[in-house]
């Protein structure tokens, strides 16, 4: 219904707001200045709606992922408690009389409460974008040696997945199977809400300027790249499979490093 505001004889248009007789006032809605004005009211009231719509989606979209988020900080959660269980049973052994171990493991321990912070210090959008192998090797390289490049971690035995490395504090080995006690600091400190509402922004925003072309067929669905990526984050048995061909080893007869006995 067309708003009509009265005064004395004479008329508003609701449109443009100009000043008009009632008897004149269909016939100057119908004019071109008036429906130009008209088609421009209609126009943002459209794009309007439709940014509210759009809003609504995202915002959506949004709480399924959280909840998602949820579901899967639980099930670590679990995972966690299990490895805790697990941690009491870690074997510390002293191997340094052992000449072949010490040609190849790092005379430096690793610390395994400074890893958190590490992984927040190299860890970024642009670090957690790369491919998994890639990825992997930038917490290797940066984490897991030493800075003449000498690993930290071995991998005792590639079959049962057994590592070990030295203890910060006493000096002696660790065994810890499927890096289990690393695996829960790289998690800890992986963990960064900025860092996970940063790299959705980006995917999206990748999404949304390029969503009128031809590369926007080639882009996936930026909630679901999202959440392929953020599965890194939880360093599972591809990280460990990884860490565990980079660094195992052998004696020069041929017999495992066995640390786990």
């Amino acid at each position: 219904m067309i708003k009509i505001i009265q005064i004395d004889n004479n008329m508003f248009c609701n449109y443009c707001d100009t000043k008009i007789t009632k008897q004149n006032l269909s016939r100057h809605q119908k004019s071109e200045s008036c429906v130009k004005i008209q088609n421009i009211i209609k126009k943002n009231n459209e794009e309007k709606i439709l940014l509210e719509n759009k809003i609504n989606e995202l915002e959506n979209k949004i709480k399924i992922i959280n909840n998602e988020l949820d579901t899967t900080n639980k099930v670590s959660e679990e995972y966690r408690k299990i490895v805790e269980k697990a941690a009491t049973k870690t074997t510390v052994k002293n191997y340094n009389h052992n000449t072949n171990y010490l040609n190849y493991i790092s005379s430096e321990p690793l610390k395994l409460s400074e890893v958190k912070h590490q992984v927040r210090a190299i860890m970024n959008c642009d670090t957690v974008m790369l491919d998994e192998n890639k990825f992997h090797e930038h917490i290797v390289d940066n984490i897991l040696k030493d800075e003449h490049g000498k690993d930290k971690v071995l991998c005792t035995d590639i079959n049962r997945k057994n590592f070990t490395y030295k203890d910060e504090t006493s000096g002696q080995l660790i065994c810890d199977p499927e890096l289990e006690r690393i695996r829960e600091q790289l998690r800890k400190g992986a963990d960064i809400k900025s860092l996970k509402k940063n790299l959705l922004e980006k995917l999206i925003k990748e999404y949304e300027e390029n969503e009128n072309t031809e590369t926007n067929t080639l882009l996936p669905d930026p909630y679901k790249k999202f959440y392929e990526i953020i599965q890194k984050l939880d360093f599972g048995g591809q990280f460990v499979d990884h860490v565990a061909k980079k660094t195992y080893i052998k004696t020069k007869t041929g017999n495992e490093l066995d640390v786990s006995e």
